[in-house]
């Protein structure tokens, strides 16, 4: 079955079953002349993907069950609890929308504080709203890896390498700073050893971060918690080279 086929069998743009195989969900054959070839299996399964994407599953929730990670009736479980939380959360930004339009006013008129208060009110009596904190709390953590690691502020590693070299420099040209500050005394050599030192930490961090990277793309867990995961990965790598350092000089 051609990816036209498999379009018009499906409703569903072929650029959406193209994004399914690039994240392993499906993997169709190759014909002789390079052409995709989906077979019934694959047919299949991008309708039980359809499926579960509408009803809220990740990539990475439809991943694991197919890889038989986690069980259907858990996923499931833990589906139903994320979309609670989302029907409580617009069920409240639904209240407010009716209130504001019912005060036909415009953005200039708008009486800010007068929602501002009903809003407190409401997250008093335990209803909910959008959570706006983590828009915060997603640009406060990823301001570090924009600048200095091989990592977008998703933890996804960044398409051009002017990116990287940017960050590189930028942390190399401060350590080296801060180093001659600290032994009192600006010459090449303090300057090159804290750039040097700066550049061994960026490339931990690349070491560690590609292979997270894909990890996360099995594991969810990692996915979600990847600084955690970063850190975890640090102390077992240092454990395993003070090891060897220490059945070396045995």
């Amino acid at each position: 079955m051609t990816i036209k086929e498999m379009e018009s069998t499906l409703d569903i743009p072929r650029a959406t079953i193209r994004f399914y195989e690039k994240e392993g969900l499906i993997s169709p054959s190759r014909e002789e002349n390079g052409y995709r070839d989906y077979s019934k299996e694959d047919l299949e399964k991008v309708k039980k993907i359809v499926i579960l994407r509408k009803i809220g599953f990740s990539v990475n929730d439809i991943a694991d069950l197919f890889d038989e990670a986690k069980s259907l009736p858990l996923a499931l479980e833990e589906n139903i609890e994320n979309l609670h939380k989302q029907m409580d959360e617009l069920k409240g930004a639904l209240n407010l929308c009716e209130k504001i339009k019912e005060g036909a006013e415009d953005i200039k008129s708008l009486n800010v504080d007068n929602y501002l208060n009903y809003i407190a009110e409401e997250e008093k009596q335990g209803h909910r709203f959008m959570d706006i904190a983590k828009d915060i709390v997603k640009t406060e953590k990823g301001v570090f890896n924009e600048w200095f690691t091989w990592t977008d502020i998703d933890g996804d590693p960044y398409d051009s390498g002017w990116s990287v070299l940017r960050g590189a420099v930028i942390t190399m040209a401060i350590s080296g700073v801060i180093m001659c500050l600290y032994r009192k005394s600006f010459d090449i050599t303090n300057f090159r050893d804290g750039a040097l030192g700066i550049l061994t930490i960026v490339a931990l961090e690349a070491l560690l971060s590609i292979p997270l990277y894909f990890l996360g793309k099995k594991h969810p867990w990692i996915a979600k918690n990847r600084k955690k995961a970063l850190f975890i990965s640090a102390l077992i790598l240092c454990a395993i080279l003070i090891l060897l350092d220490i059945t070396l000089s045995v």
